[in-house]
């Protein structure tokens, strides 16, 4: 039996920039494509600065090859740690705190989504949470808490928000009309944790930041550090966290 729960969906106006942005960072996150692209990129710059050919043949496989580090599991490593680092500490608070949190699910695709409702729905059953809120997501996370035990009146959600800025703005409205008062606790990868963390926190929500660890390839592993560096990076230059 079809067992109904709290969801939002909202209709919603094209963002051609978002569109925009996953080509780049497409092209970004493959060498395939990158290494290419700067080869040449920096072989006609250096032609139309009267360079010789041979010269800058040269040149520019070695910046190529110097690109070619940015997909190494060194700047893989490096990557983690940045963004760990900037993890606010001022987020941190007990769990066993009054009232009990409000856990808070974000869009992140089906690898992450499947370790992120797993560890929702057993905070739940554990009694740690007094519900579990998915933002910006497909209604079929929502389905997964509810198959993995979560009762559906304890699960509400959104398709509605498509940037982690929308994700928290939206979910501290819910919150303050639902939850006011509960902490959140934001379970996501630990790529977009600090992000994700820093911008909750704009809203004037407690945050207890949760990281999940989804199973991922190396490469899959440096291109979501590689996105999360740079989405943190553009979002400390337009003053949001």
């Amino acid at each position: 039996m079809f067992m109904a729960f709290a969801w939002s969906s909202c209709p919603t106006a094209p963002m051609h920039w978002i569109e925009f942005r996953e080509w780049v960072l497409l092209v970004l996150g493959e060498p395939v494509l990158f290494l290419p692209l700067l080869f040449l990129f920096c072989f006609f710059v250096l032609w139309a600065l009267s360079l010789d050919r041979s010269t800058a043949l040269i040149v520019s496989l070695a910046f190529s090859l110097c690109g070619s580090l940015l997909y190494s599991p060194l700047a893989t490593s490096v990557l983690d740690h940045w963004l760990q680092r900037q993890l606010p500490l001022a987020s941190e608070l007990s769990v066993g705190s009054t009232p009990p949190p409000v856990a808070v699910l974000l869009g992140r695709g089906p690898e992450i989504g499947l370790v992120s409702t797993t560890a929702a729905v057993a905070s739940l059953q554990r009694g740690e949470i007094q519900a579990i809120y998915v933002s910006g997501d497909q209604r079929s996370t929502a389905d997964r808490l509810v198959a993995l035990g979560a009762p559906p009146s304890h699960v509400s959600g959104d398709s509605c928000a498509r940037t982690t800025w929308e994700n928290a703005s939206l979910t501290a409205a819910w919150l303050r009309q639902h939850h006011p008062g509960s902490p959140v606790l934001l379970i996501t990868d630990p790529w977009q944790l600090s992000r994700a963390s820093l911008l909750f926190l704009r809203q004037g929500l407690s945050v207890i930041p949760q990281p999940v660890i989804p199973v991922l390839s190396a490469r899959s592993h440096n291109r979501i550090a590689w996105r999360e560096a740079l989405a943190l990076t553009l979002y400390k230059i337009q003053g949001r966290v």
